[in-house]
């Protein structure tokens, strides 16, 4: 009943109309895609960045752990009945002096 009531050209008009609402729905999503998809590229090129950076670090921090354990100071055993044979011979300096680098010597042993 209500079709009997619109003309032909009323008809026309009314889906000229959604189609004109369809294209520019259309446009607009193809535009909105495209923009995503270009924040989505340039989140991925971050993501590169960051993955190079940090692979740059790790590599950084494993030489620099190397480092660390070549210069890592190496506890040595110390003899020490030689360091308690070490007598002084009386109480002046020149005595208490050789008694000390003989201590030295035998830490640095």
């Amino acid at each position: 009943m209500f079709f009997t009531l619109l003309n032909k050209t009323d008809i026309k008009a009314i889906l000229a109309v959604v189609c004109m609402c369809l294209s520019l729905i259309l446009c607009l999503l193809l535009w909105q895609n495209s923009y995503l998809k270009e924040n989505l590229f340039l989140k991925d090129l971050e993501i590169q960045q960051a993955n190079s950076n940090l692979k740059e670090l790790n590599l950084a921090l494993e030489k620099q752990n190397e480092s660390f354990k070549k210069i890592q100071v190496q506890k040595t055993s110390i003899d020490a009945t030689t360091i308690k044979q070490i007598v002084l011979k009386d109480s002046s300096c020149q005595a208490e002096i050789r008694a000390y680098k003989q201590i030295f010597k035998e830490l640095g042993k």
